[in-house]
């Protein structure tokens, strides 16, 4: 039997005050640590929603999309899949598009942080993975670039380094395509 607590947030009753236009999505950290601040830091269309949910229904002046994000742990994942779950029970106005999952170490997670992530990644639409990265250990998160959506994804060319990781792109576009199939039809007729 767990005694672990459920992890559950608050939900904003009132749009985040950001200057407009906000970010195109929220990111929600299922527990410290998570890697919230360095994935807002990498893409300029994403911001940290301070462990709250965003009210949702405000989408003149706030977008209602919200990622998930954890660390691949028992206790990271455990805690994104308490709020994946609170988000369908409550039934938010926001929308939850996925999970991002930040690996927390190099190479494979154990056989039951994998277990435990194949269940969880289950219960949401998308799910975004971000490898290990030992520079971050290190980095200064102003000295980070940013990738923007509009940059496309960066044709490889020999000898060329590519400043944001790979797969922190990959992921950005995953979750842009995300929020580009949500949308509500501008037109009637499509």
């Amino acid at each position: 039997m767990s005694t672990r607590e459920r992890t559950s947030v608050e939900v904003r009753v009132d749009p985040y005050p950001v200057a407009a236009p906000g970010p195109a999505v929220w990111l929600l950290g299922a527990h410290g640590g998570a890697g919230v601040s360095t994935l807002a830091r990498y893409w300029d269309f994403a911001e940290d929603a301070r462990h709250q949910w965003p009210c949702g229904d405000a989408r003149e002046v706030e977008s209602p999309y919200v990622v998930v994000v954890c660390r691949e742990t028992i206790e990271g994942l455990s805690s994104a899949h308490d709020l994946i779950l609170e988000h369908r029970n409550r039934g938010l106005a926001c929308e939850l598009l996925g999970l991002v999952t930040v690996a927390n170490a190099p190479g494979q997670p154990p056989k039951e942080v994998r277990q435990l992530r194949s269940i969880v990644t289950g219960a949401v639409a998308a799910h975004w993975v971000i490898g290990w990265h030992r520079f971050l250990a290190s980095a200064a998160r102003s000295s980070l670039p940013t990738w923007r959506a509009l940059d496309g994804v960066p044709i490889r060319t020999k000898g060329a380094v590519i400043a944001v990781p790979e797969d922190v792109i990959a992921a950005g576009v995953g979750i842009v395509t995300a929020i580009q199939s949500s949308l509500p039809a501008l037109w009637s007729g499509q």
